[in-house]
């Protein structure tokens, strides 16, 4: 008993890491392939670096997208990259189809376990509650949508992984005047998040702008400076190949974006390009109509919480009502005029910078995925509001953290007993630890039986 009361924290990591791989496992091994949100031409990005031992160009015809004409290879494709070069170097093994797939996808459950690692190191600044913080844990680990994201062909799984970092950056930055582990930190979700996928960029303006805040609160510019070109100088290394890459092959296009269109409006097919430029725009509506007279907002609120294979699979309605009503209630808690156990070793300004890092985070990646879908393309997908999950379940735990705090207070009134209160506390947190196992058990269970009842 002494082992595991000096060691509970340590096992409640390995419990969540243990069940975030063996649920992530499930999907990797089940799914067929090209079930996951376009894997198939993902895939073939993977496939081209395999065979060929070279990164395509965006406009190689394997890797060309059906209809489409363009390919994934004009963005950052970093996690491509990695599965590419070592199913080649696994070549003279002659693994099957197949098995490569699953090692692919393995590499970005690897991804999944270290962003929940970071998670769970993040919890440990945020609150200094242990319940709350394996709260927090557990609520952003287990989410069904966030465990499925790991566990196909893409690259959303790295670029999560590099907003886990850049926010571990942060607070540990803030503690600690941004050691070296904390420049370090930071230039690796950076170079991540650079390498991965555009719609998580706003972290790094943000981390950028919190960094500096940091130093011009206690007008330690040498520092800044200093720090900071540390960090501008391990970005400029490790990622800068890829944009001056872009800039050669694309006749200065940095981003490839301009390219992309090019290529799809030279080699598309032309039904295909004249029905994704049908927009919501282009027709007229607003994006209030767009959001709410269709079936965007129900779709997206309910893939982000977990929607499974090609939008096809949902979870449980107990799930999803489940999920709302405890967010609804958390939120709600934060109108509660109390102090939180959160941040109790930060300085005011620390905090009010941090918590706006944290909003400004949880607002561009929706109005991205907005305007993306009014614009060009209509995506109700939860996995582009996903950038979101951990600013939103952080202000969501505070507001818990509030609730029950305030519980207490009112129990004490009745009952006297330190053990007592203490156990009370315990049983309602332990309520809804169970509810998110629960929920991801009840996810995965349903996508088991989808695909045992049509293979």
């Amino acid at each position: 008993m002494d082992f595991l009361s000096k060691n509970s924290n340590r096992i409640r990591l390995i419990i969540i890491l243990l069940a975030a791989f063996i649920c992530m496992s499930f999907f990797v091994i089940k799914q067929p392939f090209g079930d996951g949100p376009d894997e198939i031409n993902r895939y073939k990005v993977v496939e081209y670096i395999r065979q060929f031992g070279s990164i395509p160009r965006g406009d190689a015809n394997e890797i060309i997208i059906d209809g489409y004409g363009a390919s994934y290879a004009f963005q950052p494709i970093l996690t491509y990259i990695i599965e590419g070069y070592v199913l080649r170097i696994l070549n003279p093994l002659n693994l099957s189809a197949a098995i490569q797939l699953i090692i692919a996808r393995y590499i970005n459950v690897l991804f999944g376990l270290i962003a929940a690692f970071y998670t769970y190191k993040i919890s440990r600044y945020v609150f200094s509650d242990d319940n709350a913080s394996f709260l927090f844990t557990l609520a952003v680990v287990l989410l069904p949508q966030n465990i499925f994201i790991y566990t196909y062909v893409n690259t959303d799984g790295l670029a999560l992984l590099s907003v886990t970092l850049m926010i571990y950056a942060l607070l540990r930055g803030y503690s600690s005047d941004f050691d070296k582990n904390s420049c370090l930190a930071a230039i690796a979700g950076i170079v991540l998040c650079l390498l991965s996928y555009y719609n998580c960029y706003g972290y790094i303006l943000t981390s950028f702008m919190a960094f500096i805040a940091c130093f011009v609160f206690k007008k330690d510019y040498k520092n800044m400076y200093k720090k900071g070109s540390f960090i501008i100088a391990g970005v400029l290394l490790l990622a800068g190949w890829w944009f001056v890459r872009n800039a050669l092959l694309y006749n200065g296009d940095i981003l490839a974006l301009t390219a992309r269109k090019e290529c799809a409006a030279q080699t598309g097919n032309i039904l295909w390009l004249e029905n994704m430029a049908n927009t919501y725009q282009s027709q007229g509506y607003s994006i209030y109509e767009m959001v709410f007279k269709t079936d965007y907002y129900t779709l997206v609120w309910k893939s982000f919480i977990g929607m499974f294979g090609p939008m096809s699979i949902p979870t449980h309605h107990y799930v999803y009502m489940g999920y709302k009503y405890i967010f609804i209630i958390c939120l709600l808690g934060l109108l509660i005029p109390k102090a939180s156990g959160s941040f109790k070793n930060y300085s005011t300004k620390q905090k009010v910078s941090f918590w706006t890092f944290m909003v400004i985070n949880m607002i561009i990646p929706a109005a991205l995925s907005v305007y993306y879908s009014y614009t060009y393309d209509f995506q109700p997908q939860g996995r582009y509001y996903l950038p979101a999950l951990l600013p939103l379940v952080c202000i969501a735990s505070t507001g818990a953290n509030k609730l029950i705090d305030c519980c207490m207070i009112l129990l004490a009134k009745l009952v006297h007993k330190e053990k007592t209160l203490a156990l009370a506390k315990a049983f309602i947190y332990h309520i809804l630890y169970m509810f998110f196992f629960l929920s991801l058990i009840i996810s995965v269970y349903l996508m088991l039986k989808y695909y045992a009842s049509i293979l």
